[in-house]
Protein backbone atom coordinates (compact mmCIF):
# COMPACT_ATOMS: atom_id res chain seq x y z
CA UNK A 1 0.00 0.00 0.00
CA UNK A 2 1.56 3.52 -1.14
CA UNK A 3 1.52 5.28 2.50
CA UNK A 4 2.44 8.88 0.33
CA UNK A 5 -0.81 8.88 -1.08
CA UNK A 6 -2.94 9.71 2.44
CA UNK A 7 0.07 12.27 3.13
CA UNK A 8 -0.88 14.15 -0.38
CA UNK A 9 -4.42 14.19 0.48
CA UNK A 10 -4.74 16.20 3.56
CA UNK A 11 -4.69 20.16 3.81
CA UNK A 12 -4.62 23.39 1.68
CA UNK A 13 -6.59 23.78 -1.89
CA UNK A 14 -9.24 22.26 -3.74
CA UNK A 15 -11.05 25.66 -1.97
CA UNK A 16 -14.81 25.28 -3.06
CA UNK A 17 -17.15 28.14 -2.35
CA UNK A 18 -18.21 27.21 0.98
CA UNK A 19 -14.47 26.77 2.03
CA UNK A 20 -13.71 30.28 0.47
CA UNK A 21 -16.50 31.85 2.57
CA UNK A 22 -15.42 30.70 5.61
CA UNK A 23 -11.58 31.52 5.31
CA UNK A 24 -10.24 34.86 5.44
CA UNK A 25 -9.53 36.89 2.23
CA UNK A 26 -6.43 38.60 4.24
CA UNK A 27 -4.95 35.47 4.93
CA UNK A 28 -4.10 32.45 2.92
CA UNK A 29 -4.38 28.82 4.28
CA UNK A 30 -0.93 28.20 5.10
CA UNK A 31 0.23 24.23 5.85
CA UNK A 32 3.78 23.40 6.70
CA UNK A 33 4.79 19.74 6.87
CA UNK A 34 6.72 18.59 9.67
CA UNK A 35 8.32 15.34 10.64
CA UNK A 36 7.90 15.45 14.30
CA UNK A 37 5.52 17.53 16.73
CA UNK A 38 6.18 17.99 20.54
CA UNK A 39 3.70 18.02 23.29
CA UNK A 40 4.35 20.07 26.33
CA UNK A 41 1.76 18.63 28.02
CA UNK A 42 2.98 15.73 28.27
CA UNK A 43 6.48 16.01 29.49
CA UNK A 44 7.91 17.37 25.82
CA UNK A 45 7.47 14.15 23.85
CA UNK A 46 7.78 14.10 20.41
CA UNK A 47 5.30 12.17 17.87
CA UNK A 48 7.29 11.12 14.67
CA UNK A 49 6.49 9.88 11.58
CA UNK A 50 6.05 6.28 12.05
CA UNK A 51 4.17 6.57 15.60
CA UNK A 52 1.13 4.49 16.14
CA UNK A 53 -2.45 6.12 16.93
CA UNK A 54 -2.07 4.91 20.54
CA UNK A 55 0.76 7.02 21.16
CA UNK A 56 -0.34 9.84 19.53
CA UNK A 57 -3.38 9.53 21.65
CA UNK A 58 -1.40 8.85 24.47
CA UNK A 59 0.97 11.95 24.32
CA UNK A 60 -1.59 14.44 22.88
CA UNK A 61 -5.11 12.92 24.10
CA UNK A 62 -8.02 12.50 23.14
CA UNK A 63 -9.36 15.95 22.98
CA UNK A 64 -9.39 15.85 18.48
CA UNK A 65 -11.61 16.13 15.94
CA UNK A 66 -11.39 13.20 13.10
CA UNK A 67 -11.67 14.14 9.52
CA UNK A 68 -11.75 10.46 8.96
CA UNK A 69 -10.76 7.57 11.14
CA UNK A 70 -7.00 8.15 9.60
CA UNK A 71 -7.22 11.93 9.84
CA UNK A 72 -6.81 13.75 13.20
CA UNK A 73 -7.05 17.56 13.98
CA UNK A 74 -5.73 19.04 17.31
CA UNK A 75 -5.92 22.72 17.73
CA UNK A 76 -4.52 24.95 20.27
CA UNK A 77 -1.09 23.29 19.75
CA UNK A 78 2.39 25.84 19.98
CA UNK A 79 4.05 24.49 17.65
CA UNK A 80 8.86 24.22 17.71
CA UNK A 81 8.36 26.63 14.72
CA UNK A 82 8.79 29.74 14.92
CA UNK A 83 7.64 30.84 11.74
CA UNK A 84 4.66 28.62 11.76
CA UNK A 85 3.95 30.18 15.10
CA UNK A 86 4.15 33.47 13.66
CA UNK A 87 1.81 32.74 10.57
CA UNK A 88 -0.70 31.36 13.35
CA UNK A 89 -0.34 27.69 12.43
CA UNK A 90 -1.77 26.39 15.70
CA UNK A 91 -3.30 23.27 14.69
CA UNK A 92 -2.10 20.05 14.08
CA UNK A 93 -3.42 17.69 11.27
CA UNK A 94 -2.27 13.86 11.62
CA UNK A 95 -2.43 11.59 8.79
CA UNK A 96 -2.50 7.96 9.46
CA UNK A 97 -1.65 4.60 7.47
CA UNK A 98 -2.27 1.02 8.48
CA UNK A 99 -2.25 2.48 11.99
CA UNK A 100 0.93 4.85 11.88
CA UNK A 101 1.46 8.22 11.23
CA UNK A 102 2.53 8.73 7.73
CA UNK A 103 2.10 13.11 7.83
CA UNK A 104 2.19 15.82 9.92
CA UNK A 105 1.30 19.23 8.84
CA UNK A 106 0.96 22.02 10.71
CA UNK A 107 -1.82 24.71 9.44
CA UNK A 108 -3.35 28.25 10.13
CA UNK A 109 -7.23 29.62 10.91
CA UNK A 110 -8.11 29.57 7.30
CA UNK A 111 -6.28 26.25 6.07
CA UNK A 112 -8.39 24.67 9.27
CA UNK A 113 -11.60 25.85 8.13
CA UNK A 114 -10.83 25.12 4.59
CA UNK A 115 -10.91 21.51 6.39
CA UNK A 116 -14.22 21.88 8.62
CA UNK A 117 -16.28 23.50 6.22
CA UNK A 118 -15.44 20.28 3.26
CA UNK A 119 -15.71 18.48 6.20
CA UNK A 120 -13.56 15.96 4.55
CA UNK A 121 -10.08 15.25 3.19
CA UNK A 122 -9.25 17.44 0.10
CA UNK A 123 -6.72 16.89 -2.72
CA UNK A 124 -3.98 19.77 -1.63
CA UNK A 125 -1.62 22.01 -2.70
CA UNK A 126 1.64 22.46 -0.14
CA UNK A 127 2.14 26.17 0.64
CA UNK A 128 5.57 25.50 2.48
CA UNK A 129 7.39 23.33 3.76
CA UNK A 130 9.60 22.58 7.22
CA UNK A 131 12.04 20.65 9.08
Amino acid sequence: MKTRIPSLLVLVAALSASALSAASKDTPAIAYSVSDVTSASSGFEKISLGATQATVERILGSHRHELSPDVWVYHNYHADLALANDQGCDTVVITFAQGKVTDLKLVNHPAAMVLAANGKVQSIRMIAAAK
